[in-house]
C-alpha cells in the first residue's frame, strides 16, 4: 500500500500526472482528501465563461496558486503571474527554482509548506493587482 505524498498518512487512492513543457512527467499519489482541492480546481477549469474578478472581462480558469476559486481574464493571469514570480524573487528564491518559473506547480506541488506560503503571496499578488488599477481588459 502505496502512502498519500501530501499527509504521508492515509492509502494513496488517487493519482494526478502531470507533463512540463511536454517533456518531464510528475507523478502524485495522494489520498482522497489531499486531492479534494486539485479535484475541485480542475473542475472549475472546465464550468466554461466566468467573470474575471479584476476587471471584469471573460475568465475561463482560476487563479494558480491561491486555495479559493478565483477567476481571472488572460491579461490579468498574466500580471498576477509576474507579480506572483516577482514575489516569489524576494521572498522565496528556492522556490522559484523548484517551480522552474510554471505557475502551475504551485497548483500540484502537494508540499504543505509551499501550498501555503503560495496562498499568502497568491492573495498579496491579488491585492496588488486591484490595487493597480486594472480596468476592463
Amino acid at each position: 500500500m502505496e502512502l498519500c505524498l501530501k499527509c504521508g498518512v492515509k492509502a494513496a487512492t488517487i493519482y494526478f500526472i502531470r507533463e512540463r513543457m511536454g517533456k518531464e512527467k510528475e507523478e502524485a499519489h495522494l489520498c482522497e482528501g489531499c486531492a479534494r482541492p486539485a479535484i475541485i480546481r480542475r473542475e472549475a477549469s472546465t464550468q466554461g465563461p466566468k467573470k474575471c474578478e479584476f476587471c471584469g472581462g471573460a475568465a475561463f480558469s482560476p487563479l494558480p496558486g491561491v486555495r479559493s476559486i478565483t477567476y481571472a481574464c488572460c491579461p490579468c493571469r498574466a500580471r498576477y503571474s509576474n507579480i506572483f514570480f516577482e514575489l516569489c524573487s524576494e521572498q522565496r528564491p528556492d522556490v522559484l527554482a523548484r517551480s522552474k518559473r510554471d505557475i502551475f506547480f504551485f497548483d500540484m506541488c502537494f508540499d504543505p509548506e509551499v501550498e501555503h506560503w503560495a496562498d499568502a503571496a497568491g492573495h498579496e499578488a491579488m491585492q496588488k493587482l486591484r490595487g493597480s488599477g486594472t480596468q476592463a481588459c
